[in-house]
């Protein structure tokens, strides 16, 4: 009867009438770690299908979606056919690893001499400040003059060309870029004009 009660109580072979052997502290250790890894590869597995699946599904939504330092200024239609510079605002967000900035301010949009869409930089660049439209004075007084720098004076042309002596480098210019019928420029990648020698 004995033997019966314990086949009740504990989990043996019943048929043969066994105890169940004594496992060992370093033996439960090493199956209860093992059952840990074990559990730990099949959810880390099973983790890496969800976020393979979110992320594919979110790269065919952000398939439209640009990065944050590419700036939208209108479009192609509408900027190739510009006969005199615009002001047009943009906004941009700056990324650095973690991060994130706001980028807002305006460029000055026109078509050089081939045709092509222009886009220069409001900064001056003799100190930074940011140019404005010259006034019909001032336009009086200067050949060629459609910029100047409120700062320090100096004055730039109708395609961001240095017109006076004052500084020997026109404004920076952005390289632009035509997708899906707009006008984009990077922001953070201005090119720098020659230096002109007088």
């Amino acid at each position: 009867m004995e033997g019966a009660l314990v086949c009740m109580n504990v989990e043996v072979d019943c048929m043969n009438n066994r105890m169940p052997r004594k496992l060992s502290r370093r033996a439960f250790l090493g199956s209860t770690g093992k059952l840990a890894l074990g559990v730990a590869a099949a959810l880390s597995g099973t983790t890496g299908l969800f976020y393979y699946g979110a992320k594919t599904h979110k790269n065919e939504a952000e398939a439209e979606q640009r990065p944050g330092n590419i700036a939208l200024l209108g479009s192609y239609e509408e900027l190739s056919a510009l006969t005199a510079m615009k002001m047009i605002h943009y906004e941009a967000e700056h990324v650095d690893a973690w991060y994130k900035k706001p980028l807002r301010g305006f460029v000055y949009v026109t078509t050089d001499a081939a045709g092509q869409i222009l886009i220069i930089s409001s900064a001056c660049s003799h100190l930074g400040c940011t140019v404005e439209p010259a006034t019909d004075a001032q336009r009086k007084k200067t050949k060629d003059l459609v910029l100047i720098c409120p700062c320090h004076g100096a004055e730039f042309g109708k395609y961001g060309d240095t017109v006076s002596a004052f500084v020997n480098r026109g404004l920076d210019t952005y390289e632009p870029i035509i997708a899906g019928g707009g006008v984009y420029f990077d922001v953070m990648q201005p090119i720098q004009r020659n230096l002109t020698m007088e």
